[in-house]
């Protein structure tokens, strides 16, 4: 428990003021079993992190937790508490953590919200939850290049959309982002797709241009040529500067894909596409800088992993690409999650880019 309190809880609360899952959830945890036993499934998983898989102890918590859960999820709906909603959350963390993430819990999580839309502006641990739920369907969306799960009017009436602090800046932001994947995504091609894109960009632009001064740096170093500078150094004031930062440029990486004509001449297409490839370059490297530079917030370590699962082709030179690498060992070390599968993967990938044959 102390080792989630301390270490874990953040992952949940970067873009929470009132921190429910470091504060409210331990204290809840004492008197329901369903929400301690998530907590110690993903809080052992992640003391013994060095084994890379779900040790027995980390098992033995999940089984207890789901053989409370299953006759709650299998009931009415209105057994589903934000208890329930924060255990299947919680359980959700450590599912990602497998090597191979067969996404049991993210069908649990938006099933619960599309099926309780009450939750993503409840207020309170409920609300707190869904937007981590939503955080956790936006990964899988940008790693694998599918449409959003989540219901997004489920957060219609959240008071993200009405406060003015930070905290609220930055999970406008996160849903600018599920707006993009949403439509980007979608299995449509229509020009009325294509307007209501256009329509969201400018939204993003809008909240760059209009964020507080306070999602400025207080400290920005270019990239250079050395093999310790292949990212920007970018020091903000607090992590949650830092997730509303990464989320605007993972929504221009996208939007820039998305951007690309359907009907040009063979050449005019191809130089289309490397200045493409060269705008999503460095919005990956801003995203991978902003990682690196603010090693509090660990959940920006996450952001840029699963950038690189979607985008890491793109670092062409070998240096960036070493860097690349340094920045996942890293991550390794500090959260538990497996990174030798990925690493070899964009290996395999970047050798297939530099081929000749």
């Amino acid at each position: 428990m102390r080792n989630f309190v301390e270490n874990m809880a953040l992952w949940a609360d970067i873009t929470d003021p009132q921190r429910h899952f470091e504060v409210e959830v331990p204290m809840r945890a004492v008197d329901e079993p369903v929400l301690r036993f998530a907590i110690f499934a993903f809080s052992s998983r992640h003391i013994d992190r060095q084994e890379n898989s779900e040790t027995a102890e980390a098992l033995q918590y999940h089984n207890h937790c789901l053989q409370l859960l299953i006759p709650v999820l299998s009931g009415v709906r209105d057994d589903i508490t934000e208890v329930i909603l924060a255990a299947v959350a919680i359980l959700r963390q450590h599912e990602e953590m497998d090597c191979e993430d067969n996404q049991f819990h993210l069908t649990g999580t938006t099933r619960i919200l599309n099926t309780v839309s009450s939750f993503g502006s409840s207020g309170g641990l409920g609300e707190a939850a869904a937007w981590l739920c939503l955080r956790q369907d936006i990964y899988i969306s940008l790693t694998s290049q599918k449409p959003l799960r989540t219901d997004l009017q489920s957060f219609d009436s959240s008071d993200v959309f009405q406060r003015n602090d930070d905290f609220a800046w930055a999970s406008r932001m996160v849903f600018l982002l599920a707006k993009v994947l949403k439509c980007a995504f979608s299995h449509e091609s229509s020009t009325a797709q294509r307007n209501v894109l256009r329509g969201i960009e400018g939204e993003v632009e809008n909240w760059n241009i209009t964020k507080p001064r306070t999602f400025n740096p207080i400290r920005f170093v270019p990239r250079s040529q050395e093999r310790q500078m292949r990212f920007p150094s970018i020091w903000m004031l607090l992590s949650v500067h830092v997730v509303g930062l990464q989320y605007y440029h993972l929504a221009k990486i996208v939007l820039a894909f998305s951007s690309r004509p359907s009907s040009l001449p063979a050449y005019e297409n191809f130089r289309h596409s490397r200045n493409i490839e060269k705008t999503v370059r460095n919005h990956l490297l801003t995203v991978l800088g902003l990682a690196k530079s603010n090693t509090k917030a660990e959940n920006t370590l996450f952001t840029a992993r699963h950038s690189l699962v979607a985008w890491g082709w793109v670092l062409r030179h070998k240096l960036d690409q070493e860097a690349a690498e340094d920045l996942l060992k890293d991550m390794e070390t500090t959260t538990g999650w497996n990174m030798k599968q990925l690493i070899q993967s964009l290996r395999d990938q970047w050798q297939e880019e530099n081929s000749d044959d």
